[in-house]
């Protein structure tokens, strides 16, 4: 309806602002979801993003949609020093998960033979800018309001991470009720610093921006260290 409309406005370290439009958003993301189908990923299958807020974020799991398949999103490590030793605390989740692909930074392809030496059914780990270079057009499989949309798992802190299977019916009326309470609309702005991996972050801000179409201001949390 208003492609060249600002969707994101997003602050990132050292004060650095990326604008993205809802056309920018939806033709990076096609091609995200052209390359991983070129890749094998099929309808259906899970796909893990571990990916702080940026773009990568935005284009990763919009891309995964739009391809048919679920994306799950994890959280990154806080520092990369930490890496290796946060990606043996994910490999359970990525492993419950049946997670067939993984988007993360580029510093993680190095464990990639670790990752799937651990993780059965995991084949890829890939960066977001990879599959977004060669652009493409995706082949876009029919989705239905009782399909999974996403899985959202808890954080581990009381046992082992439990996965949350989301629907599309179930975002949706999510979305609605949200808007009743508060009243949003177009006009208004959302400003939001919750990580992506937060159902908060994920869903009341960014998913809640697509529905109704209000400009969002992201600030990663990074800004603010």
């Amino acid at each position: 309806v208003h492609p060249q409309r600002l969707h994101i406005t997003l602050y990132v370290e050292d004060e650095h602002i990326e604008e993205i439009t809802y056309a920018g958003l939806y033709a990076s993301a096609e091609a995200v979801a052209a390359r991983l189908e070129a890749r094998g990923l099929q309808p259906g299958q899970t796909v893990a993003l571990m990916l702080p807020t940026s773009r990568d974020f935005f284009l990763g799991f919009y891309g995964i949609l739009l391809a048919g398949a679920i994306p799950v999103p994890i959280y990154p490590p806080a520092r990369l020093s930490q890496l290796e030793e946060h990606l043996h605390r994910q490999m359970r989740i990525l492993s419950n998960a049946e997670t067939v692909m993984l988007l993360t930074v580029p510093e993680a392809k190095p464990l990639a033979r670790l990752l799937r030496a651990q993780v059965e059914k995991l084949h890829r780990v890939v960066t977001v800018s990879e599959l977004s270079a060669d652009g493409g057009t995706a082949v876009r499989p029919r989705v239905q309001a009782h399909d999974i949309a996403f899985v959202q798992y808890t954080s581990g802190s009381t046992g082992n991470p439990k996965g949350v299977m989301l629907t599309h019916a179930n975002l949706l009326a999510n979305l609605q009720a949200m808007g009743q309470a508060v009243q949003i609309t177009s006009t208004d702005v959302f400003v939001s610093w919750l990580p992506l991996y937060h159902d908060m972050g994920l869903i009341g801000a960014w998913l809640g921006s697509l529905y109704y179409a209000y400009p969002l201001v992201l600030m990663s949390p990074l800004a603010f260290l």
